[in-house]
């Protein structure tokens, strides 16, 4: 089995390239505590390390990076996924060059970007600018895109690093992976540590299929934005692909107040020709919660036989849209946020509705948005935790939830600010499939 180790400097960069893995289906831990290295995740694929370096003196994080890359070739890792902060926060230079030191290695080919969070590199300036169209013109080391500024990477990988640094331009990788191979065999004769350009999901392919024309001990770094791509450099070979349910409901359930929420269900319902039953937060707010709970299950029980989603909505989220609400009154009250006593009163209403539909009918994926309301949605239902499979969109991981009574239930979770107009439609259609495949 081909083992695999991400070594990040923080807790967050591990979970953020850990993901990426499962996407393609491999059976990821994330190690929070690097000195248990050796004692756990022994049955996983991919390790996903917090070296917890973030914010040590660069000598300080060379020596910990050293010592952690030695443990895992120890325990058998045969791969080395350097992670490095997407704003190369940290020490990526020393961190990198502890990892080649330590492997050993000739050679180091470093990705830093990641297009799906606007984070480019063009000419060896890392970009990070919503205006993704606009100009570029550096100045020594700095750039300047619009009103952002960022960094030239070379430059700060070498004031860290006693290797030479280069630079591959982006017209380089966009001749193709063939033709990218015979430049990095001619610029490994200068430089031991080269920065690829990259602006697109397409250079980052072409990037990782190169790379798979290279030997083992070349060392892989960058940010979770080339990670998505390294089954193609490596031909990994993934663990079986994860079960859905076939039978049931998708219900949806949607606590966030959030505009971007809002119209996403309302998309929802147009595609699906389904409304959504409107909680009253009003009511729960003025104590009559139970009441409430039991006019949604009442409404919720007319809708749960049919082909389309299951959707349970706050009210006040469609507050000056009359269509979305003509089956409750609207809320009231003062609910201003999902904080506070109210909404967690909200919350908790929201988590007995959900597990009552549960017992009730057969459901065979659930779909969360709002933090509070998925937190209370785990407890009512007595969950230990979430078990990551994948990401379905940027930021909107399915998962299955571990212990209670609904234990291998797939999950979907989604902040209410994040995804695209469209997503609980493409959230639905997944989990709607009568056959498994990735996202």
């Amino acid at each position: 089995m081909e083992r695999i180790a991400i070594i990040a400097d923080d807790l967050t960069g591990a979970n953020d390239t850990g993901v990426q893995f499962c996407q393609h289906g491999f059976r990821t831990l994330v190690i929070i505590d690097a000195d248990t290295i050796g004692q756990v995740g022994g049955e996983k694929e991919v390790l996903a390390i917090n070296t917890d370096t973030r914010h040590l003196t660069a000598k300080e994080a060379y020596q910990r990076v050293y010592d952690i890359a030695l443990k895992l070739k120890a325990t058998g890792i045969s791969r080395i996924y350097k992670k490095i902060d997407s704003t190369l926060r940290g020490h990526p230079g020393a961190e990198l060059e502890a990892v080649m030191d330590a492997w050993p290695a000739d050679l180091a080919l470093l990705v830093p970007a990641f297009p799906a969070n606007r984070r480019v590199v063009q000419q060896g300036y890392l970009i990070i600018n919503e205006n993704t169209g606009a100009a570029v013109t550096s100045e020594d080391n700095g750039i300047t895109v619009g009103e952002s500024a960022s960094c030239h990477v070379p430059t700060i990988l070498q004031q860290e690093m006693q290797r030479r640094v280069g630079q591959v331009d982006l017209a380089t990788v966009r001749r193709g992976a063939a033709a990218l191979i015979t430049a990095l065999e001619a610029a490994q004769k200068t430089s031991q540590v080269l920065v690829l350009d990259a602006a697109s999901e397409d250079d980052l392919q072409i990037i990782a299929r190169a790379i798979g024309q290279l030997p083992r001990s070349v060392v892989v770094a960058g940010a979770a934005g080339l990670a998505a791509h390294l089954n193609l450099a490596w031909d990994l070979k993934p663990a079986p692909p994860f079960s859905l349910r076939q039978e049931g409901v998708v219900l949806l359930v949607a606590g966030s107040r959030n505009p971007v929420t809002a119209r996403q269900v309302q998309r929802l319902a147009t595609f699906s020709s389904c409304q959504p039953v409107l909680v009253n937060t009003a009511a729960i707010l003025a104590g009559a919660a139970r009441e409430e709970v039991e006019r949604v299950l009442q409404e919720a029980g007319k809708l749960a036989a049919g082909k389309g989603p299951l959707m349970i909505t706050v009210a006040s989220m469609f507050q000056g849209k009359p269509a979305c609400r003509e089956s409750v009154p609207a809320a009231t009250g003062n609910e201003n946020s999902n904080h506070g006593n109210g909404g967690k009163a909200i919350a908790a209403a929201l988590g007995t509705i959900t597990a009552r539909l549960l017992a009730m009918y057969k459901v065979k994926g659930l779909v969360v948005t709002g933090g509070d309301t998925a937190v209370h949605v785990c407890r009512s239902l007595s969950a230990r935790g979430i078990s990551l499979a994948t990401e379905l969109l940027p930021g909107i991981p399915l998962g299955y939830l571990e212990g209670g009574p609904a234990a291998g239930l797939p999950i979907v979770t989604k902040a209410g600010g994040f995804g695209p107009p469209e997503a609980f439609i493409k959230v639905f259609q997944y989990l709607s499939r009568t056959e498994n495949q990735n996202p």
